[in-house]
């Protein structure tokens, strides 16, 4: 049992090593077992095909993937009157992840990239976890004229943006430091307001 997790580990790793210097386009069977040191008769052993090993390993990678399962059952048990608290955490949870996992920051320029049958089947189940996050907070701005899906898409962008951005550019943006803890806080900080302000707004 040890033997095969060292080597499904192998394989997952593999398929990063080769995605962060090939691209999704270097991953091929016989290449990722020649990384892993493996025979690519494991692949199927352990992973069934392809698609499901490179699936593993965006899956540990990408936030919304990774915490899918608590973030699905969190959100089918808040009470709506507590939705504003709920997304304001899992905001600034991306934000920490996303400045912290190059991993996940490789994964999203990737997807913007260029067109990957398996990075369409990821965006289409954050969009599904982002549809059942974002129905607890309906109760709240269904009288208001304020959109909050809108919101919610141009702080997750932003938080992207900003990331991705800094990591290509020196860390800086809008005068903001993001390797200094001032600089992170801030924006943290500045999440949370955001979503502070667009619930007393729909008040």
């Amino acid at each position: 049992m040890k033997d095969k997790e060292q080597t499904k580990r192998k394989l997952i790793d593999a398929v990063g090593i080769i995605i962060k210097t090939k691209g999704f386009s270097g991953v091929r069977i016989s290449k990722v077992a020649r990384q892993a040191g493996v025979d690519r008769k494991l692949v199927y052993r352990y992973f069934g095909n392809l698609d499901n090993l490179t699936e593993t390993y965006v899956t540990e990678n990408d936030f919304w993937m990774l915490f899918a399962d608590k973030l699905k059952t969190v959100s089918k048990e808040l009470d709506p009157s507590n939705s504003k608290l709920f997304i304001s955490d899992t905001l600034q949870m991306l934000f920490k992840f996303f400045l912290k996992e190059q991993e996940m920051q490789n994964l999203i320029l990737i997807e913007l990239a260029g067109s990957y049958p398996i990075m369409r089947s990821i965006h289409n189940v954050r969009e599904n976890i982002g549809h059942e996050i974002l129905e607890r907070t309906d109760d709240h701005f269904k009288n208001s004229d304020i959109n909050f899906r809108a919101v919610a898409a141009l702080l997750v962008g932003g938080i992207y943006y900003i990331i991705l951005h800094t990591r290509k550019n020196g860390y800086h943006f809008a005068d903001l430091d993001l390797k200094s803890e001032e600089g992170t806080q801030a924006i943290i900080e500045t999440v949370a307001k955001i979503v502070d302000w667009a619930y007393g707004a729909a008040l």
